[in-house]
């Protein structure tokens, strides 16, 4: 549910869906999308809860941030990308009965 609401939000604001769930060997991508104006790539680990009081970007572990750096160079490699490519993350809260709020890390795991 919270993939779908940060893909709502990212298309929202003119990003364009290419890839979800993308999984590449044991690592995984859960949104891959396209800035407005098509030129970054940008690889979206998207976290989500249901309390209110909690930080869901805060379960972006080192783990999580090597994998999704691995990601990101094995897709740089065999697509021979030419275009900027980033690693958001977006935190969805979405409480009981009510719509869902959004933090967005925008390049917030280097590598």
């Amino acid at each position: 549910m919270g993939e779908d609401a940060a893909r709502t939000y990212l298309e929202s604001r003119g990003y364009e869906l290419c890839a979800q769930n993308l999984r590449v060997g044991s690592d995984e991508a859960d949104l891959v999308m396209r800035t407005p104006g098509g030129e970054t790539l940008v690889i979206v680990e998207v976290k989500t809860r249901s309390d209110p009081r909690a930080w869901p970007e805060e379960r972006v572990d080192a783990s999580k941030e090597r994998s999704l750096v691995r990601l990101a160079r094995t897709l740089a490699q065999r697509g021979r990308l030419t275009c900027p490519l980033r690693i958001d993350v977006i935190a969805v809260s979405i409480p009981d009965n009510c719509p869902p709020s959004f933090r967005w890390f925008q390049n917030a795991v280097g590598g």
